[in-house]
């Protein structure tokens, strides 16, 4: 049995999306051509793509923001959001093209940088993905998810002391979330700071006492130590929140049956 990444909060791809408004009877007039540019009628379009996205009628959604980029081809909103819809359909070329023109619209965008790595990372450009995220770290270095999709683009890369060094910046922003924990002590398992690991996982488990996998990844890490007696204890104290748990037994049982114990 091996410390994993369990629980690792993976891609999670965020559209920039705005209040939706009234729509417009004017809206059910979809073959009326597009003369000039209207900001107004745009808006009514686009909130009516972010309903379409609320149902998941994804395809029926592309037809109202690509509506209201014909009205106004300058508002890189619409953009970013077609961008979101087309990831999401896997259509990921054409999400990166929509995404393209929003960038040129607004470079300092950080959604624009978020959702352009978020696509790069679905079409495993791992090494592609690093400089978006980046950029948009340093145009909102709070943005939760950038950071996230940037453990991912590091251990995909196997750049596992990377991966750690941003759980540990999510940790100290978020010290309370469970599964950020873990996946920080993961990380440093996985980069070979076992001592670090064990001190993550303990913190898990006085976070969240009945949260299993870090007893189990914590003892097998202190097994891997020669800390066998430490190993067997830390099961032990799993079972006292969950006796029944037939993996939990089968660990102690091989720990104790190991010499030195």
């Amino acid at each position: 049995m091996n410390a994993g990444w369990i629980g690792l909060a993976l891609l999670a791809a965020v559209g920039h999306y705005r209040p939706t408004e009234q729509t417009d009877p004017a809206l059910k007039e979809q073959a009326q051509p597009v003369r000039e540019r209207d900001p107004a009628r745009a808006i009514l379009y686009f909130g009516r793509g972010n309903d379409l996205v609320n149902e998941n009628k994804l395809e029926a959604a592309i037809e109202q923001y690509r509506r209201a980029a014909a009205y106004d081809p300058l508002n890189p909103n619409i953009f970013v959001n077609l961008g979101y819809v087309l990831d999401r359909l896997g259509r990921y070329d054409q999400a990166l093209a929509e995404l393209e023109r929003a960038r040129q619209i607004m470079p300092d965008n950080d959604m624009v940088w978020l959702n352009i790595g978020n696509t790069l990372i679905n079409l495993k450009k791992y090494e592609d993905a690093l400089a978006p995220l980046q950029k948009c770290l340093a145009l909102a270095p709070s943005n939760h998810q950038a950071r996230v999709n940037l453990t991912v683009v590091y251990h995909a890369l196997h750049r596992f002391r990377d991966a750690a060094a941003e759980f540990a910046r999510l940790s100290a922003a978020n010290p309370d979330d469970v599964h950020l924990r873990f996946n920080y002590a993961a990380a440093l398992s996985t980069a070979g700071d076992h001592d670090h690991a064990i001190a993550q996982y303990r913190r898990v488990i006085e976070l969240a006492p009945r949260y299993l996998p870090a007893y189990i990844n914590s003892a097998v890490l202190l097994e891997k130590q020669n800390r066998r007696a430490e190993a067997a204890a830390m099961i032990r104290s799993a079972l006292l929140v969950a006796p029944n748990d037939q993996t939990l037994r089968e660990l102690l049982e091989r720990l104790e049956k190991q010499p030195g114990h």
